[in-house]
Parts: structure tokens; C-alpha cells; sequence
């Protein structure tokens, strides 16, 4: 099986197209794509007509997918998700919640967060609601060689609940939270596969850095926030029907925007695929 290539980016993010994930992707064509995905950290692949089954078989094949109480799900396979324009926070207050709307790397509070995300357009409004990421190697790269130094040996309590969230999250159960103890992960971690270092921030769910007082870790984890989210660093997909964006959370960071017009329906199926500890 053979597909065209496209880069969208200047420095992260490609698309394929010519390929039918309804057809199992041998595996010359598996590797082509995994390689396209490290060399750009974010793939999509267009114009694709799945149903929850299909997508979850394609996206097995980059990794075993994991169950995710966190959201709704779809019903023929409990391990695709379904993010839409019409979530609310069920168990809370019942308002309108936009999942990932400040900048994240997905599941930092687990000990081993996912390595891969995929999102699947299955509706797409007229305009708006672009995907943003950012490349945390190239911010990892850029740092003063003392900052790096510095960071380095550093570690970072990571929590569902962090109290410098920046976003509404659904609220949970009390036996479901109480499952989720926090994570300590490294600041800079090293990708398993691809073995180069990168920023490992997430806005969203950092607590504090271990070893620092509160004040100095916020400043340092702020400072690094603002450097990694600079315009030069970053990616804007906007979405066509039937793309299938893939993300390596192991090297991105990446947010949601909500600005589609009022009345306008955006559905997403999701998968997530296991990793391992951080490093």
C-alpha cells in the first residue's frame, strides 16, 4: 500500500493521503507510517470513513489502546472515546466543558501516561475549533545550555486535580480519583524510541517541581511554559472531514479551541495508546 506525503509545518506535523484505513495497513505501510511520525510528531491521515470498530483496529496497530473512564464513550467499543461540541460536565454542574482547552500533553497524572493520541473529524464545523501543538523538542533544544543543566536532574509532582489548573475538567467519582494517585515525572524526559530530549510540561495537571519551594517552582514552570508556546514552536491543524490526526505526547503539547459558531456540531472519536514511564 502506497500514500503521498505532505508536509504542513515548518518544523512538525505531516499529511498522507491515498490510503484506506479500512483496509488493514500492511507492515511496510505500518512503518512508513510510525517513521512519519517521529520524524513530524503530529500525522493525519485524510479522508477516511470509519466506524468505531475500523478505527480502533487501525489505531491498534500503533499500539495496544487504553479504556478512558474520563470521557464518553462510543457504544460497539468501550476504548473509542467521543469528544463533542456538546459536552457538559455530568457529574458537576452540568455546564458546558471544552476538553483540552488550555495547552496539555494528554494523561501526565498517570505513572505511565499514553504515548499516542488519534483523533478522528467525524463531524467538522464550517469553521473553527483548530487543533494547536507545539514541538518540545525544538523547545527543549533552544534553552541556554545552563537552563538545561539546571532542568535536567529535575522532577515534577503531576495531579488530575493540580492546583494551577488552568481548565474546567469533568468532575469525577471518589472511588475513581481515588485510583489516580499522583505522578512524579521527569521535567526534560527522553523519547523511548526516537532517544532525543524534550520539555515535559503539562499546564494542566503540574503541581510542583520536587526539591523547590512553591514560589521558585511556579516562576520556573511558568517561564517554561511561556518559552515552549511561542509561536515559532508551533503547529494550527485545521480540520477537514475524515482526518485522523495522531499526536506523540511524549514530544508535543497541544490544545483545543472552541470557536466554532454557536449552533455548529464538532464530533470527535478518539483513541489513546498505552506508553510507559517517563524517563
Amino acid at each position: 500500500m502506497t500514500f503521498q506525503t505532505e508536509k504542513l509545518g515548518r518544523h512538525m506535523a505531516a499529511a498522507v493521503s491515498g490510503i484506506d484505513l479500512n483496509q488493514p495497513a500492511d507492515a511496510a505501510t505500518q512503518k512508513a507510517l510510525v517513521d512519519t511520525l517521529h520524524d513530524n510528531l503530529v500525522l493525519c491521515i485524510r479522508g477516511q470513513q470509519l466506524d468505531p470498530p475500523a478505527f480502533l483496529a487501525a489505531m491498534s496497530k500503533f499500539g495496544t489502546p487504553m479504556l478512558r473512564k474520563q470521557l464518553a464513550r462510543t457504544p460497539e467499543c468501550a476504548e473509542v472515546n467521543i469528544i463533542s461540541s456538546e459536552d457538559r460536565d455530568v457529574l458537576g454542574d452540568g455546564k458546558k466543558i471544552v476538553n483540552g482547552a488550555n495547552w496539555h500533553t494528554d494523561d501526565s497524572f498517570m505513572r505511565a501516561p499514553c504515548s499516542l493520541t488519534m483523533l478522528y473529524g467525524v463531524e467538522v464545523p464550517s469553521r473553527g475549533g483548530d487543533t494547536q501543538f507545539t514541538n518540545m523538542y525544538a523547545a527543549y533544544e533552544d534553552l541556554p545550555a545552563a537552563t538545561k543543566a539546571r532542568i535536567d536532574p529535575m522532577r515534577v509532582i503531576h495531579k488530575y486535580h493540580s492546583s494551577r489548573k488552568l481548565s474546567r475538567i469533568s468532575t469525577r467519582p471518589a472511588e475513581e480519583m481515588s485510583a489516580m494517585p499522583e505522578a512524579t515525572h521527569p521535567l526534560v524526559r527522553t523519547h523511548p524510541e526516537t532517544r532525543r530530549k524534550s520539555l515535559y510540561l503539562n499546564p494542566n495537571r503540574m503541581e510542583q517541581i520536587v526539591g523547590l519551594d512553591r514560589a521558585e517552582s511556579d516562576t520556573l514552570l511558568d517561564d517554561l511554559i511561556a518559552h515552549a508556546t511561542q509561536p515559532k514552536y508551533e503547529y494550527r491543524h485545521v480540520w477537514r472531514q475524515g482526518d485522523i490526526v495522531i499526536w506523540d505526547n511524549r514530544c508535543t503539547m497541544h490544545k483545543a479551541n472552541a470557536d466554532y459558531p454557536e449552533g455548529e456540531r464538532r464530533l470527535m472519536h478518539r483513541v489513546i495508546v498505552a506508553g510507559t514511564e517517563p524517563f
